[in-house]
């Protein structure tokens, strides 16, 4: 099973998100860095993958509203696809 976690503390930027997410689960080329895009790698998913959200620690307004939206995808991406697990703290 693939593990990401995501401590809101972090990052900066939702782009440094969106790198990060890109490297760590081998999205592809194309992968557009939005919510769009990562709700549609998301349900394309066909290993096991849990992704861990920490958003308390995040410090910056609008990275706060970024990783609460980005939970919201995440966990409709989830509710689509068995491999994936959203776990947000």
């Amino acid at each position: 099973m693939q593990e990401v976690f995501i401590n809101g503390r972090d990052f900066e930027t939702a782009e440094e998100v969106h790198e990060f997410l890109k490297d760590t689960l081998d999205f592809p080329d194309y992968y557009g860095k939005n919510l769009s895009a990562l709700y549609d790698v998301l349900t394309d998913l066909n290993e096991d993958t849990r992704i861990v959200l920490n958003l308390s620690d995040a410090e910056d307004d609008g990275m706060i509203e970024f990783l609460e939206r980005m939970a919201e995808v995440a966990t409709d991406a989830a509710a689509e696809n068995d491999y994936l697990e959203i776990i947000i703290e």
